[in-house]
C-alpha cells in the first residue's frame, strides 16, 4: 500500500482550510442566489459568506500554528484541536451577529414577508425579540467556547455562581433590576419600538428606538437621544400616546361682549359643521358651548375627536376647524376680542420727573 503524501510542515491543514473556505463561499453563493431576490433566506445566506469562509480559513491557520508551537511555550492536550474549536465557535458567533445586523436593517421588509397577517407593531415587536435571541445565542456560544478552551468544570461554574450571588447582594441590584424590568417590558408590552411615550414623573417623552435588557433608548421631539433605565418603567406611570384610538381636539375661543345675542346662532352653526365633518369620529363627543364670562371676552369651547390616531391628521383637522370658526364668527357679524390696555395720563404728569 503506497504511503500517503505528506506536505512539509503539515501544510495540508492550512491548505484544507483555504479549500474549505472557497467551497463554503461558492456553496452559500449558489444556494443563496436560488432564492427570490429580497427574501430573508437569500439575505441570510449571502450575509454568511464572509464569516463562514473566514472562519474556515482562520480555524485552519490557527490549528496549524498551534501544532507548530513548541509544547514548552503552550502545551495543547489535543494537538491544537481546542484552538480550532474555539475559532469555529467564534466564527459561529460572528455569523449570528451578522445575521442580527442584517435583520435589523431589513426588518420592515422581512417582517412583512414572514408575518404578513400580523399588524406592523406586532411584526416589529417579534423581530426585535428575534434580534435579542440571536444576540444571546451568540454570547452563549462564545462563553461556552472559552470555558471549554480553558477546561473549566461544573464546580468552577458553581463557585462563580456563588461569587455572582454575592456581587448581586453587594452592588449589582441595579443591574439585575434593570434586566428583569427589561424582560417585563417584553412580556407585558406597554409599548414597543416606534411608539411615542411620555413619562410624566421624569418629565420625559419621545419615540422608542430600542429596548435593551438594561435601558430603553428614546428620541425626544427635538431629536435628542435619551437612555432611560428600565426600572423607571416599572416604578412610574407611562403614557403610550401611540395607543390612542382617537385624537381629541379642544379649541377655546372668545367673542366680544357686544356679541352675546349672537352666541346661540354661532354655536348652532358650529355644531352643524361638526356633525357633517367627514374627518371626525361622530361616536365620540362633539360639542360647542358657552363656558363663561372672561375678563375681556365671552368664552366658548369646541370639543371633538378626529377619526384617526395620527397626531398629524389631528393637527390638520384642528387647523381646518380654527379657520372654520373664524369664518362662522365673521359670517354672523361678530368679532373676537384681544386683550387691550388703556393708559390714562394724569393732568399734572408733564410736571413729574
Amino acid at each position: 500500500m503506497p504511503n500517503s503524501i505528506t506536505l512539509p510542515l503539515q501544510l495540508q491543514i492550512p491548505l484544507g482550510g483555504l479549500i474549505l473556505a472557497s467551497l463554503s463561499w461558492l456553496i452559500l453563493e449558489a444556494v443563496g442566489r436560488r432564492f427570490r431576490p429580497g427574501s430573508m433566506l437569500r439575505g441570510l445566506l449571502l450575509t454568511s459568506r464572509l464569516s463562514v469562509a473566514a472562519t474556515c480559513l482562520i480555524a485552519g491557520l490557527g490549528w496549524w500554528l498551534a501544532m507548530l508551537l513548541d509544547p514548552v511555550v503552550i502545551n495543547f492536550q489535543r494537538d491544537g484541536q481546542e484552538v480550532r474549536e474555539l475559532l469555529v465557535a467564534l466564527g459561529l458567533s460572528w455569523t449570528l451577529l451578522r445575521w442580527r445586523q442584517h435583520v435589523r436593517h431589513k426588518k420592515d421588509i422581512y417582517s412583512t414577508e414572514v408575518l404578513p397577517r400580523l399588524s406592523e407593531q406586532d411584526r416589529h415587536f417579534l423581530f426585535d425579540v428575534l434580534q435579542k435571541i440571536i444576540s444571546i445565542a451568540a454570547w452563549v456560544v462564545v462563553a461556552f467556547a472559552f470555558m471549554n478552551f480553558l477546561g473549566l468544570s461544573a464546580a468552577v461554574l458553581i463557585t462563580a455562581g456563588g461569587f455572582g450571588a454575592a456581587a448581586v447582594g453587594f452592588g449589582a441590584q441595579g443591574i439585575v433590576s434593570n434586566s428583569l424590568s427589561g424582560l417585563s417590558l417584553y412580556i407585558n408590552r406597554p409599548f414597543i419600538i416606534d411608539d411615542f411615550i411620555e413619562i410624566p414623573a421624569q418629565n420625559l417623552m419621545g419615540t422608542v428606538e430600542n429596548i435593551s435588557w438594561f435601558y430603553t433608548k428614546l428620541r425626544t421631539p427635538d431629536r435628542q437621544p435619551v437612555y432611560v433605565p428600565n426600572t423607571i418603567f416599572t416604578s412610574s406611570p407611562v403614557i403610550n400616546t401611540a395607543a390612542i384610538d382617537n385624537r381629541r381636539i379642544w379649541i377655546e375661543f372668545g367673542l366680544s361682549y357686544e356679541d352675546r345675542a349672537r352666541i346661540p346662532a354661532i354655536v348652532n352653526q358650529l355644531q352643524t359643521v361638526l356633525s357633517e365633518h367627514s374627518l371626525l369620529d361622530h361616536t365620540k363627543t362633539t360639542v360647542v358651548h358657552f363656558t363663561g364670562y372672561g375678563e375681556s371676552s365671552l368664552d366658548l369651547r369646541l370639543i371633538c375627536h378626529a377619526n384617526s390616531s395620527s397626531i398629524l391628521d389631528a393637527w390638520a383637522v384642528q387647523q381646518n376647524l380654527l379657520l372654520t370658526i373664524g369664518d362662522v364668527v365673521e359670517r354672523h357679524g361678530a368679532s373676537m376680542p384681544f386683550p387691550t390696555r388703556t393708559l390714562i395720563q394724569a393732568r399734572d404728569a408733564a410736571d413729574r420727573p
